[in-house]
Order: structure tokens, then C-alpha cells, then sequence
């Protein structure tokens, strides 16, 4: 009797050991989740510009080449949850905005994915810098098992089981990060980032390029996902506190920008002191094109008809908008 009771308790503290982890925020719909919508009013900008370095559609076979999906110009603006990136195994991501992120009062910035299940979530860990060379990461946490391999379509995953990964929470519904947690770091200054840094998490378990959370585990997330559409589908980076702009920097900003109209179309001139990113929509708010200026230079977009169009002008701190009729 007394070793039947041993093992009892032997039973219910492995139990307990495996489901009494700390648990985290929970997926959207549920009680205590601090997911944030794309619509919410504590979302005052969006990242500007964006890098991306593709990552292989499968780590473990370079063959199937890289991850293609979208592009850098789909993570710029507003969350939509359908216009991403993807970037693949390992693929990143670097993001820049309109005036630095600043530490404020609870979250500070919150980063959008496209996932359409709720259990289906592919992850990213999640990086800062003030300086734009040295970048430091919010620890991941993951109390997914990981002894055996979530698949291509497996819907398995738990929110509540994820800490400080981008991609918890379904479409239409930002991460929060609040860099606070860094606050320790002396290099780092928290009350002025000015890049953002999303990298693909690796999630096969028994890959030599698995990535792993704070605890040296393994993240487990779905894996292979062999598609153009591979890894971490980055659609949005909502920005809560940041540093205002000053009427000055917004107004040499745009009096460096000319538009002049001519019988090809528009000729569009960087007289600022930094490169731009221009994009243009159509009055259904479809992109058109997206191009780079480099300073004192000009390019001309022929790509014009007759119509109403909205032309997004960008810095890595800087960005207005510019209606026109042609």
C-alpha cells in the first residue's frame, strides 16, 4: 500500500509539473487576453519603411529555394491581415517608423500576423534597437511540448502558452511588446527605438537550426511549411507610445519632395537628405507601385491614367501622404 501511494503522488507531481507552468495571456475571445485590434485607438502610427532577408521555405532543403510571398511594402501601414510578407525559416525582417518608440505605459508597439486559425500560429521572436546596429530581443518564452513535432497543419497551438512571440493571436490582432522589459539593458535606450527586428522562429524540434526560448527549449510551431508562403507571415507593426514629430521636421520633409506633372505622368524629385520610399494607391486604396529615390534624384512614374491617387511618401522616421488628380 504505502508504494502504491508513492506512486500515486509520483503520478500527480509529474502532472502538475507538466500543467501548472506559468501560463500566459490567452487567445483572443477568452478572459485576460491583451491581444489588440488593428482598429484600437492606442495605436497612433505604423512602421514606414521595411528590409526583409528571406529565409528558405524549408530549412532543411534549400532546394525548394526561398519563401516569396508578398513584400517588404506589405508590412508598411495599417494591419489589413491579408497583404504579408512571409520570410520563411529563420527569414527577418527589419522596421523602421515615422519617429522613434518610446517606453510608455503599458505596451509600447504590437506586431500583426495573419494566422486564420486560431490553433495554426506561426511564431517570431521579436528585437529592438536604438541605434539601428545593435539589436536586443524580448525573451521568448514556450511551454508547448516539444517532444513531438507539430506539422504543416496542425492547429495545436495555445496562446496561453507563449510568452513574448510574435504571431499568438489570429489576424487582425497585434502582439503587445513593452520595452520596459529591457529596461535593464544600459545600451539600449528604451525611450528612443528606432528599429524593430521580426525573426522567423525555426520551429522544428530536432533541427540543428531549432530555435530555442529563454529556457534553451525548443520552440515548437508548425514545420515544414514547404510553401512560397513560408514561416512567419508579417502583415503590420502598430506603434502605442512614440516621440512627436515636430512641425519642422514634417514641413522640410515635405517641401523636399516635388511633384511635377508632365505629358509622360508625374516626375517625382528627392531633394531630402535621406533615401525615400514612395508608394501609390489607387482611390480603392490598392497599391500600385512602390519604388526607392535615392537623394537628389528624380524618377518618372508613367503608370498614371486619368483618376484620384494617393501617394505615401517615407523616411526610416519620416512619412506623409499626398492626394492627386490626373
Amino acid at each position: 500500500m504505502k508504494q502504491l501511494r508513492k506512486i500515486f503522488f509520483t503520478i500527480l507531481l509529474i502532472y502538475f509539473s507538466q500543467n501548472c507552468k506559468a501560463q500566459f495571456h490567452p487567445q483572443v475571445g477568452n478572459l485576460g487576453t491583451n491581444a489588440i485590434y488593428k482598429d484600437s485607438s492606442i495605436i497612433i502610427s505604423w512602421a514606414t519603411s521595411c528590409t526583409v532577408k528571406r529565409g528558405f521555405q524549408d530549412i532543411t532543403n534549400s532546394s525548394l529555394g526561398y519563401a516569396s510571398a508578398g513584400d517588404s511594402s506589405m508590412a508598411i501601414g495599417i494591419a489589413d491581415g491579408s497583404g504579408v510578407v512571409s520570410l520563411g525559416d529563420g527569414g527577418e525582417a527589419i522596421l523602421t517608423f515615422n519617429s522613434p518608440i518610446k517606453n510608455g505605459s503599458g505596451p509600447d508597439f504590437c506586431v500583426f500576423e495573419n494566422a486564420f486559425d486560431s490553433g495554426f500560429l506561426e511564431l517570431a521572436t521579436v528585437s529592438v534597437s536604438s541605434d539601428g546596429i545593435n539589436f536586443f530581443e524580448f525573451q521568448p518564452t514556450s511551454n508547448t511540448q516539444f517532444t513531438t513535432q507539430i506539422g504543416p497543419f496542425d492547429a495545436v497551438l495555445q496562446a496561453d502558452k507563449l510568452s513574448n512571440l510574435a504571431g499568438k493571436y489570429i489576424a487582425n490582432y497585434g502582439t503587445p511588446f513593452d520595452l520596459q522589459e529591457l529596461a535593464s539593458i544600459p545600451t539600449l535606450n528604451i525611450n528612443s527605438i528606432t528599429h524593430v527586428k521580426i525573426k522567423d522562429v525555426v520551429g522544428c524540434v530536432n533541427c540543428n537550426n531549432k530555435t530555442l526560448d529563454k529556457n534553451l527549449n525548443p520552440i515548437n510551431d508548425p514545420f515544414p511549411t514547404a510553401f512560397a508562403s513560408s514561416g512567419f507571415d508579417l502583415d503590420a507593426i502598430g506603434v502605442i507610445n512614440q516621440i512627436p514629430l515636430t512641425l519642422n521636421q514634417i514641413d522640410d520633409f515635405k517641401n523636399s519632395i516635388k511633384i511635377k506633372y508632365n505629358t509622360e505622368g508625374i516626375l517625382l524629385t528627392n531633394n531630402f537628405n535621406d533615401k525615400i520610399t514612395f508608394c501609390i494607391y489607387n482611390n480603392l486604396g490598392q497599391q500600385l507601385t512602390t519604388s526607392q529615390l535615392e537623394p537628389n534624384s528624380s524618377i518618372q512614374v508613367k503608370e498614371f491614367i486619368n483618376g484620384v491617387y494617393l501617394l505615401n511618401f517615407c523616411t526610416s522616421n519620416l512619412s506623409f501622404y499626398e492626394k492627386i488628380i490626373r
